[in-house]
């Protein structure tokens, strides 16, 4: 068969559309055997107006919207903080009595948790700007300051609100954010390996 082919030139020019064809009509021929849903006769699913339908979208009462985090190793008490907007859609105050970063993974360091924040009240209808703060643990500041500098750090963030509305219990749980943030007072900031004037 190779030596006919070869001698009569059959794909000489047409090579690539005749496997294109070829290919095309594989394709059809696999979807006829095996076709998906959208391809399959309605009455296999009843009523049609199914298919088309979107799932039903429920309201947010609260939301956590993550914003920046701040991880600073040159002060005298060095400490790690994480700010975060919390939106209230309610038409009534949301009264949080936990705001919390549960999780702070920054890049290759420590996994740095529970960061606090303290008690909000949130106008209806309006977000309020927290910022959840503590004190690193001296094995935390160690481990972080080992890091290479970076302009810009990236941390895998969880979080944990919880309060009322009115009878209306808030309590949310959001993670598996991507925030962005700063670390000052490196030890490897390129300012410092500079060697002095002389």
């Amino acid at each position: 068969m190779g030596d006919f082919i070869a001698k009569y030139g059959i794909f000489a020019g047409i090579g690539v559309p005749l496997v294109l064809a070829i290919l095309a009509f594989v394709g059809r021929h696999v979807r006829r055997k095996h076709p998906t849903p959208s391809m399959m006769p309605t009455w296999l699913f009843g009523s049609g107006s199914h298919q088309s339908q979107p799932l039903p979208v429920h309201p947010l009462d609260v939301e956590v919207i993550p914003l920046w985090f701040e991880v600073w190793l040159n002060q005298q008490i060095p400490d790690v903080r994480v700010y975060l907007q919390v939106v209230n859609y309610l038409s009534r105050e949301a009264k949080l009595n936990e705001v919390t970063a549960t999780y702070c993974h920054i890049n290759e360091g420590l996994p740095l948790e529970n960061i606090p924040a303290g008690e909000y009240r949130i106008p209806p209808r309006r977000s309020h700007l927290i910022m959840c703060r503590r004190t690193l643990l001296d094995a935390e500041a160690k481990a972080l300051s080992a890091l290479p500098w970076r302009d810009r750090f990236e941390a895998g963030l969880n979080v944990r609100v919880r309060g009322a509305a009115r009878r209306k219990v808030i309590a949310l749980d959001p993670g598996g954010f991507a925030v962005r943030g700063w670390i000052t007072g490196l030890p490897s900031h390129p300012s410092l390996r500079r060697a002095p004037p002389s």
